[in-house]
């Protein structure tokens, strides 16, 4: 399983000349070899979203413009994350909670 996600193109767009073509950056990041119901491994994917994101939202420049647009690219890209990332931790605890095999006797 992997975890995707989209930022918005509002950062980007600026950047672009106008008769440009804008894509809109996205990364996945893998999941599968995560338990996300254990907190170790939640703190192991906010850091492959984290390396993910400067990686995503790179500049190649040093002037105020470029370091404004790559803090908003930062800022869209991990709240565009973070309910996600919520989501998928939800449903690793309702798949763990759904396996459990309860032995209830009276």
């Amino acid at each position: 399983m992997k975890l995707t996600f989209v930022l918005a193109a509002l950062s980007f767009a600026i950047a672009a000349p106008a008769a440009a073509k804008v894509e809109t950056p996205a990364a996945s990041i893998p999941v599968a070899d995560l338990d996300l119901t254990k907190r170790l491994d939640q703190d192991k994917l906010d850091r492959r979203i984290d390396l993910s994101v400067r990686r995503m939202c790179r500049v190649d420049a040093f002037d105020a413009k470029a370091r404004k647009l790559e803090r908003n690219c930062r800022l869209a890209a991990k709240a565009d994350a973070a309910p996600k990332v919520a989501l998928a931790i939800a449903n690793a605890r309702a798949e763990r909670f759904a396996s459990l095999d309860l032995d209830i006797q009276g």
